[in-house]
């Protein structure tokens, strides 16, 4: 189902072929979508920093340098007035992953590589029925 609503989403991801597949099923569900990128944990605060205005963050746990983590936490302090979902993106979902994500502020999971449909439900969950 597409939706039009205009969204706003910082997509990080240190591999450029997720930030597509990314970038490709959002715009597919939500063509009005707006979605910047951020090739690390970084530049994601650094984005942020400089315009909180997201709806969704989908953040890689597994990156060089500051991760997911890392920079789900700092994010979660900056955002504080105005929070902000922050859905990790793993290969794999194991228990202390879950409770570890949970202590940094991460709202969610998908699993990578991501899909249409389990990205739809998050969309839903988080942005789209609010």
């Amino acid at each position: 189902m597409k939706y039009q609503k205009p969204i706003r989403i910082l997509a990080v991801d240190d591999n450029p072929v997720n930030l597509f597949l990314i970038r490709t099923i959002i715009t597919k569900l939500c063509p009005k979508a707006e979605i910047i990128n951020a090739k690390n944990g970084e530049e994601s605060i650094e984005i942020f920093q400089r315009s909180a205005d997201f709806d969704l963050i989908l953040m890689d746990l597994q990156m060089p340098g500051i991760n997911g983590y890392e920079a789900s936490k700092k994010i979660k302090q900056i955002a504080q007035n105005k929070p902000v979902p922050i859905i990790a993106l793993s290969a794999n979902k194991m228990e202390d992953m879950i409770s570890k994500g949970k202590r940094a502020g991460i709202d969610d999971y998908l699993s990578k590589p991501i899909l249409p449909e389990p990205t739809d439900k998050i969309l839903k969950k988080y942005i789209l029925n609010k």
